[in-house]
């Protein structure tokens, strides 16, 4: 991770300002461990130890799905934001390993609870720094949020691809029956292709981390911190909130990430100096509160978590659009380019990758028209 990288990390360790804590560094832990007898197939994509910071005094995490945002649900951070084998990679031998990125995130998840109760407890430290950083550094890319926006951009490449070969009359044989359909053919990318991409993620994630100060800020009202599967919002704060877009980061930058349903990060350019938490705040204004989480319910994606319902409203407001992208393609004559920007829109629905002979007769079906349409995703 470019976030961790040596020079990062030393020049961020040897900061100048007053250390009040003991804490252990996530870097100092080693990531990996031996195979045998593992078999873990629940790959959450948001930290159950993370999620428990939001959880009521029985244990359960108020879950508001996307498509039902009425019709939240408790239930147990254990239970909820997972995929099988979301995290799996196939080797080069053709077996399967399941471990190595989650044993990555459990270096995070172990520090994270007497990291938090540091925090708490209104400590600083660069290790304690580091250790924020470095979760919300994983919140961002680990996700399906960010995952999704590379298997997007994938998809629009092998169509243009696509398209130009039909275009110069270069389209191969087994192509050829989608000929004048590249446009609406389902194209399932394979989601190993994306995991890659969380290093591309880590760096731009650990250079912005290196233009914003941090802050801790402490909810001292009633209304609870919200989170989602898409903790970590950033944006240019100058534009109204429904003029704004999402990962803007070309001029002033303002980043929220809920740390626990009584804590938030909040970071920003005008904050000096970089790269580090560099005081706690007590926040007893409900209104800026619940400006927060209006922008924690802005930026989720498939689930928006609570402690609570008092944020009902927000939450409702919001689960009609989702920061991702859109793409163009723009043709000169001898080449083509796709143009891409992200973008608060309706959440994509991607086609499912083909990797067995019983999904590809499914879609035979599907395009000749003797299956259901969601037989493609």
């Amino acid at each position: 991770m470019a976030f961790v990288s040596h020079a990062s990390t030393s020049k961020f360790l040897s900061s100048n300002f007053p250390v009040t804590s003991d804490i252990t560094a996530f870097t100092e832990l080693n990531p990996f461990k031996g195979d045998a007898g593992r078999e873990n197939k629940a790959h959450h994509f948001i930290s159950v130890v993370y999620m428990n910071g939001f959880a009521n005094e029985r244990g359960r995490v108020q879950v508001y799905r996307s498509e039902a945002p009425h019709d939240p649900h408790p239930v147990k951070p254990k239970a909820v934001g997972f995929e099988n084998y979301y995290y799996s990679q196939k080797l080069s031998d053709g077996t399967q390993e399941n471990h190595q990125l989650e044993d990555l995130w459990n270096t995070i998840e172990t520090v994270w609870p007497v990291t938090v109760r540091a925090l708490e407890a209104r400590q600083l430290s660069p290790a304690i720094s580091l250790n924020v950083l470095g979760m919300m550094a994983v919140m961002r890319v680990r996700v399906p949020a960010a995952r999704d926006v590379h298997a997007i951009l994938m998809e629009a490449k092998l169509r243009n691809e696509m398209k130009d070969l039909e275009n110069a009359g270069r389209l191969p044989a087994r192509f050829q029956r989608y000929a004048g359909q590249f446009d609406a053919v389902p194209v399932g990318i394979n989601p190993q292709r994306t995991l890659p991409k969380m290093s591309d993620d880590f760096k731009l994630i650990g250079d912005l981390c290196f233009r914003l100060g941090f802050e801790v800020i402490h909810n001292r009202t009633k209304i609870p911190f919200l989170t989602s599967d898409n903790p970590v919002c950033s944006y240019n704060p100058r534009p109204a909130l429904l003029r704004r877009v999402p990962y803007d980061h070309a001029g002033e930058v303002e980043l929220v990430f809920p740390l626990t349903s009584g804590m938030l990060l909040r970071g920003t350019t005008k904050r000096r100096p970089v790269n580090m938490i560099s005081r706690h705040k007590d926040v007893i204004d409900p209104a800026l509160i619940r400006r927060l989480n209006r922008t924690i319910a802005q930026f989720s994606y498939r689930m928006t978590l609570g402690k609570d319902r008092s944020s009902d409203d927000l939450v409702q407001a919001h689960s009609g659009l989702v920061p991702t992208i859109s793409t163009e393609v723009r043709r000169e004559p001898n080449e083509s380019t796709i143009v891409w920007r992200y973008i608060f829109g309706a959440r994509p629905a991607l086609a499912q990758y083909i990797d067995t002979p019983e999904k590809a007769a499914r879609f035979e079906r599907q395009m000749s028209g003797d299956g259901g349409t969601d037989e493609a995703r």
